[in-house]
Formats: structure tokens, sequence, C-alpha cells
């Protein structure tokens, strides 16, 4: 049984993803600090179609596992977190756009935080 909590999940999740590339190069920042910004500007459809057409697909492809670990099972993948952001009834994606930016944030904090050490 976990026991973690589901904010627990995702950042254990986000620490998972970032440190196992080791120290973050420069793109990789760049790209962790201003999406939390583009979700919240934009929307998240618009902030992930923006990720897939510059080929941000590193980081997609972390923020789609931060968001499987707060419960979203059937976002696999980047693609996959695309099309769900596209397709939600708009309650469920006013709750897929939060929970985003929270695992958008706690992947910038790590990035800040590893990118330093």
């Amino acid at each position: 049984m976990n026991r973690n909590t589901r904010s627990q999940r995702i950042a254990q999740t986000a620490y998972n993803r970032v440190s196992a590339r080791g120290k973050p190069n420069e793109e990789y920042v760049t790209r962790a600090k201003k999406f939390p910004a583009l979700i919240h500007a934009c929307g998240l459809a618009q902030a992930v179609a923006f990720g897939l057409a510059k080929e941000f697909s590193d980081y997609l492809e972390d923020l789609a596992a931060v968001l499987r670990a707060a419960g979203y099972d059937e976002i696999k993948d980047a693609g996959k977190l695309d099309d769900c952001a596209r397709k939600q009834p708009l309650t469920e994606y006013l709750r897929l756009s939060r929970d985003a930016l929270t695992a958008a944030s706690w992947l910038k904090r790590y990035t800040e935080a590893l990118k330093e050490g």
C-alpha cells in the first residue's frame, strides 16, 4: 500500500525524472523555467501544442510522467498529453490544467536545484 500523499508522489516523480538526466542542459532548464508561465498565460492545450511544435519532447515526457503519478493513468506520453488537453470536457480540462501547472512547477524547482548542484 502506497502511503505517500498525491503531492508527495508528484514531487518524488518530478525529482526522479530531473535527477535521472544528471545536470540539466540549458535548453531543458529554459523550458522548465518558462513552461509554468506558458500554461498560465496560454492554457495547457496551447502550451503543449507549442512544446510539441518546438520539439520539447524530453520536457513533455517528464511532464506526462509526473501527471501519471498524479493519477492520470491515460497520459502515457507527450502525444497522449496533447490529446487529453485538447479533448477533455471543460471541468476535466481545468483540473488537468491545474495539475499540469503543479507538475510543471515541481519540474522547474528541481531543475533549478539540480542545475546549481
